[in-house]
């Protein structure tokens, strides 16, 4: 690796992109309805009908219109992979996941680089430091949760890429900063636009991304507060004036963007996702979630919640699908907790900063909806800085082991190598769970959607529907899982809230909706749309679809209808 030293994050690349990419041909189907929207976007955006959505999921934001202009609270740059890909390869479902295959699979160099930086902030022999940086890589390369995610596609790895990215640079945005005045301006300035732009691309990944731009803040503070008093001033302007001035390149037109889509620059429903009192209430249409009932839970419910949230997160997130990464790298950052790669504003201790913060920001302020995934599409920089974290205390193990026993070679590769051994038995698991998940929901979704298409009164509306020239309130159809029914049926579907039958007898008199479909995962169909006063808006026959097994009811609504 002296003689070539790009041979080494080549072969991670290559490693991790083979890995990847044979995960990805085992999962057919969306296995999320999260990927099915991205993935709809990508091919509306592909097929020149704009950066629009044939579902609508939330009724928070308007214009409620269909088609839906998308990303009012998610961001674009999952779509943007998969769109770049399908541009080129075709509008299939196997054609959007290259695009998150090849971003994922430079998770691996990216690692590589921040146990390269963390070996040598700890002053590792070469030896030592070579299987640090390479065992973090080969970490990356085969994690579940880092391999499944790049194959759906969604926003966990957009986020995790350029979060990490954004952590690696951090360092050098702050030496530049602190350079001599006889350094060139633009090799002061320079580091910083680009981590800004990074940050840009983090932030049109995931809302989350502000926490690595505060992370980077703290860092630059302390390091304008160490500085001498006259240069104090200075050195602050070099270390964030750059850095905002990228980031707004990238941040600004897409604020600029949402307010003449949306009305204003900010997405307003994730103020609401912090009143939720069950995550239901995000498909809420008449009645949305408010602070007033939020805070009429009592402090007791309420930290509660977060009590919950916290414990979810930490065993479903960081311990479980990680095994035994997360928790070796927690017990390592405990006990080195005084090494230079922590303490020092490395990239390590970047991702582990901004982390933490992600963490408590989506367990303490957001405790209901990050049972649905919050923290868990944001966790990736965390993983990765917990997967360094973990090789550097099993190499300080092993070097101790070694020294009590007298050892004639480092034996460096021993952690590594039992971490990886584990770590590739869980990826098996999980890849085929999610790729069983996937086949059978493909399945049910094409029989549930062979039967409808089999509906003239279902068929011939959609037409209607779909043949305006200009977006219309008009959705021939209700679901509890209007993404994935949109993607299948390849018409307009607007969701199902959970209230009651007179409210979402109203919502599909708005629509023009002609028939609901429930997919009754909780075994609450037919009889809760059949109680009320509005029972008579939804006729006494609830038909089932795709099977006895797993059953789906389509009830038809009585036209022009309400309470």
């Amino acid at each position: 690796m002296r003689r070539s030293p790009w041979l080494a994050p080549l072969t991670l690349f290559a490693v991790a992109l083979v890995v990847r990419l044979v995960a990805a041909s085992t999962i057919t189907f969306p296995a999320t309805e999260g990927s099915a929207y991205y993935v709809d976007v990508a091919r509306n955006l592909v097929q020149g009908h704009g950066m629009v959505s044939d579902s609508i999921w939330s009724y928070a934001t308007p214009p409620l219109v269909l088609p839906k202009p998308a990303f009012e609270l998610w961001l674009p740059m999952a779509s943007l992979a998969s769109a770049a890909s399908m541009a080129i390869f075709g509008t299939s479902f196997s054609a959007a996941q290259i695009g998150g295959v090849l971003l994922g699979a430079f998770i691996a160099p990216l690692a590589w680089a921040v146990g390269r930086e963390a070996a040598r902030a700890s002053a590792l022999s070469p030896v030592r430091a070579s299987a640090v940086a390479v065992g973090s890589g080969l970490l990356a390369a085969v994690l579940g949760p880092f391999v499944v995610a790049a194959a759906l596609p969604d926003s966990t790895t957009p986020f995790l890429i350029f979060g990490v990215l954004a952590a690696l640079l951090m360092p050098r945005a702050l030496a530049a900063a602190g350079a001599t005045s006889a350094e060139r301006a633009r090799s002061r300035v320079l580091p910083g636009v680009v981590l800004g732009l990074v940050l840009g691309l983090g932030y049109l990944s995931r809302l989350e991304a502000v926490w690595l731009g505060a992370t980077y803040l703290l860092f630059a503070l302390a390091a304008v507060r160490a500085a001498p008093s006259g240069r104090r001033l200075g050195l602050a302007a070099l270390a964030l004036l750059p850095v905002a001035v990228g980031g707004a390149l990238l941040v600004v037109p897409w604020l600029v963007r949402d307010t003449l889509v949306f009305g204003t620059p900010f997405p307003g429903q994730s103020i609401e996702n912090a009143f939720l009192l069950r995550n239901e209430e995000i498909f809420a249409y008449l009645h949305r979630p408010s602070l007033g009932a939020f805070l009429g839970q009592g402090p007791g419910t309420i930290l509660g919640h977060v009590g919950g949230a916290m414990g979810h997160d930490l065993l479903t997130v960081v311990l479980v699908p990680t095994f035994p990464v997360g928790l070796i790298g927690i017990l390592a950052i405990l006990a080195m907790r005084r090494s230079p790669a922590l303490r020092r504003a490395t990239a390590l201790s970047a991702l582990l900063v901004s982390g933490v913060l992600t963490f408590l920001v989506a367990d303490v302020v957001f405790p209901v909806a990050t049972v649905w995934g919050t923290f868990l599409h944001a966790s990736g920089p965390l993983l990765v800085g917990l997967s360094v974290a973990a090789v550097l205390g099993m190499d300080a193990f092993v070097a101790r082991v070694g020294r009590a026993r007298a050892w004639s070679r480092p034996n460096a590769w021993l952690g590594p190598a039992a971490m990886l051994a584990v770590v590739g038995l869980l990826l098996t698991l999980e890849v085929l769970i999610v790729a069983a998940q996937s086949r059978g929901m493909a399945i049910r979704m094409t029989a549930i959607a062979a039967e409808l298409r089999a509906l003239p009164e279902v068929t011939a509306g959609a037409a209607a529907g779909t043949g305006a020239t200009a977006p219309s309130r008009h959705a021939v159809l209700i679901s509890d899982h209007p993404m994935w029914l949109a993607d299948v049926l390849g018409q307009p579907v607007i969701a199902l809230p959970d209230e009651s039958p007179e409210d979402v007898a109203t919502l599909a008199a708005d629509f023009g909706s002609s028939y609901l479909v429930v997919f009754d995962e909780r075994g609450q169909y037919p009889d809760a749309l059949l109680t009320g006063p509005s029972s008579a808006c939804l006729t006494g026959v609830a038909v089932r679809l795709a099977g006895a097994g797993d059953p789906a009811w389509l009830f038809p609504v009585a036209p022009g209808c309400r309470p």
